[in-house]
């Protein structure tokens, strides 16, 4: 199964990296270097492939044949020229000189072992089922709710299906073909993606070390840990890394082909998750800048036959224009639904759309001034548990050679890659501060690093040496970070555990899913107090998702009214799940004490006891929403 799921994920990426690579043929825009093909052709294939499924679900088609036809069209499209570019890069690996490839031959051999390792490490995990709490309220519920529904709705109580969600239906794919262990292996080739576009951004300065800034990337503890998990945000730094790829080489090479790929690349960035919008602004300003400084000149080139260069200004609005064209339709989607095109952000810049939990002064743990912006990488380096996740911390790399890389004198490329990663980084965290929100600006940062462990080797003074030598083993320590994560599914690779034991172990609704698909209807239609609806075989609502926007209970209704009128939209079963203790995690217990008059009269259909996978205790409890006593069926035994 391990190997089926691999391979599917192999192939649906093989495929988008054929279509992606046709586009770029068309437009005369395919980069010599086969390595640097992938790295714009992957990320351009498995964003149109989307698009293509964003399509068929408005449509009402986001069926089996639906998306198999999808996928017919693509192969025949791309699968090819995919074998192709996947044959060139090969050859050329084969072909390349030890010393081309690994200068200096230590740190290169070094860095290739420890890239080697983290891979492996992040492949073990892979395959491991999934219990990430994320993905199974969001990345993997959104589509799986469009793939029963047929469609690609909007459901008020799952905000998130309005989102950006080029990921997603990239995994509604492998979930209507696969499963969800499938999914993340999606994002395992989305980090290979990842590492191209930042191996490519360094080539031009670092040539044949120019791997290196992939691999620093690559093993930087949020990328390796994202690059297992069904999330987005890895997802987020491949497309972002391949869009900023795309705008080098358009300033490297100014051409309407090259504005089209820029643009193509930024907008499918922006279909993965908001803060793309942030990086397109950054790179459009820029080529903005360039037209009026051109515009501002007392004479214009005017484009001839032999002398073809378009003016800036022209380059700049086909860039935005084909930028909107392709990552304006989950914005205007989101636009009809709701009246706000970045919902539930800035609701009262859009009508009052929205949620202001969203940004919750509790999600900016750091005060917004200029000096704290300035200095963030100090605080989101040394304080990764103050940023929403400790598990997507940014490693000590950055922290320490980044400053140090700059003095080394680098080009005005590097520079330039270096200050839009920052600038990205700085603007981001004036709202929602998150380190799994901006992690495109790795991509940039870990080619200056890279460019500083490529002037320390050539140096033969013992300080230079030792900080090499630093790096290196922090590189080390980071690899070996990835490689211990795969402990908890050791007994999975090895065979001596099924994926079901290990999901009955660490996730505690798949149980609660497993009896709920022998002992409850099929129309049966729950609301809970459990964020983590994937595993339940029935349609599901986070009450507190629901409470949010209706208001229940705030008007003082007593606990009968509100089960009444649970009931009269449709809710079947009520599901609480309080921990023990309450405050072991991030509870909300209100429905629990609003309605506790009527639950002391109650008697559930299923009670147990489940310990997750990080040790937390819950005490679940389905409820039947009926006017009649329900008497008492408890499984028998408790989990703890």
């Amino acid at each position: 199964m391990i190997l089926i799921d691999l391979g599917f994920a192999a192939f649906l990426a093989t495929v988008a990296l054929g279509v992606g690579r046709r586009v770029l043929d068309a437009l005369n825009q395919s980069p010599e270097h086969p390595v640097d093909a992938i790295a714009l052709a992957m990320p351009m294939g498995l964003g149109l492939l989307s698009l293509g499924v964003l399509g068929l679900g408005t449509l009402g088609w986001l069926t089996p044949i639906g998306l198999a036809a999808l996928l017919a069209v693509a192969i025949e499209l791309g699968f090819l020229r995919a074998i192709r570019t996947l044959r060139d890069a090969g050859t050329l690996a084969f072909r390349a000189r030890p010393d081309t490839l690994n200068p200096p031959i230590l740190a290169g051999r070094a860095v290739a072992i420890l890239l080697a390792l983290g891979l492996l490490g992040t492949a073990a995990v892979a395959t491991a089922p999934v219990t990430d709490g994320d993905a199974l309220c969001y990345h993997l519920q959104v589509p799986k709710v469009f793939l029963s529904a047929h469609a690609a709705g909007f459901d008020p109580d799952l905000h998130e299906t309005v989102y950006p969600l080029s990921t997603e239906l990239l995994y509604a794919i492998a979930l209507e073909f696969r499963g969800p262990v499938a999914c993340r292996w999606i994002q395992w080739f989305l980090g290979l993606a990842l590492a191209a576009s930042v191996t490519a951004m360094a080539r031009p300065g670092l040539k044949g070390r120019a791997w290196w800034a992939g691999a620093i990337v690559l093993l930087a503890p949020a990328i390796s840990n994202g690059m297992a998990a069904p999330l987005n945000d890895v997802a987020l730094a491949a497309f972002g890394a391949s869009a900023i790829l795309a705008w080098t080489r358009l300033l490297d090479r100014p051409s309407v082909g090259s504005a089209v790929v820029a643009g193509v690349l930024a907008g499918l960035a922006a279909g993965v998750k908001y803060p793309a919008l942030v990086l397109i602004a950054l790179m459009g300003g820029w080529l903005l800048v360039l037209g009026l400084r051109e515009w501002r000149r007392v004479a214009t080139p005017t484009p001839t036959p032999e002398n073809p260069r378009i003016p800036w200004p022209r380059l700049a609005a086909i860039y935005a224009f084909v930028a909107i064209l392709a990552g304006g339709w989950w914005y205007f989607r989101a636009f009809l639904y709701t009246g706000n095109p970045v919902y539930p952000f800035f609701r009262q810049m859009f009508g009052g759309a929205g949620l202001d939990e969203v940004l919750d002064p509790i999600k900016r743990p750091m005060a917004v001034t200029a000096w704290n912006l300035l200095t963030s990488l100090v605080p989101l380096t040394l304080q990764p548990d103050r940023f929403d996740s400790f598990s997507h911390q940014f490693g000590p790399v950055f922290l320490l050679f980044l400053p140090m890389a700059l003095l080394e004198r680098p080009g005005r490329r590097v520079l330039g890659l270096a200050a839009l990663g920052y600038l990205f980084l700085m603007l981001c965290l004036t709202q929602r501060q998150s380190m799994r929100f901006v992690l495109i600006a790795l991509a940039p940062m870990s080619v200056a690093v890279a460019h500083g462990l490529s002037a320390w080797c050539d140096r033969r003074s013992l300080p230079a040496r030792l900080v090499a030598a630093i790096l290196v083993g922090i590189l080390g320590l980071e690899a070996g970070l990835a490689v211990a994560r795969a402990r908890h599914v050791a007994n999975v690779l090895a065979g001596r555990e099924s994926s079901e034991s290990f999901l009955a172990r660490r996730e505690p609704t798949f149980e609660v899913g497993r009896w709920a698909e022998r002992n409850l209807p099929a129309g049966a239609r729950l609301i809970g107090q459990d964020h983590r609806g994937f595993y339940i075989p029935r349609p599901y609502t986070m009450e507190l998702a629901h409470r949010r926007r209706t208001g229940l209970g705030r008007r003082g209704e007593r606990p009968d009214e509100i089960v009444e009128r649970l009931r009269l939209e449709g809710f079947t079963h009520l599901m609480l799940c309080p921990p023990v203790p309450e405050d072991a995690v991030e509870f909300d217990p209100t429905l629990g004490r609003l309605l506790a008059p009527w639950l002391a009269h109650r008697q559930p259909v299923y009670r147990r006891d489940i310990a997750d996978g990080d040790g937390v205790l819950r005490r679940y409890a389905i409820y039947e929403l009926s006017e009649h006593r329900v008497a008492s069926r408890p499984p028998g035994g408790t989990t703890r």
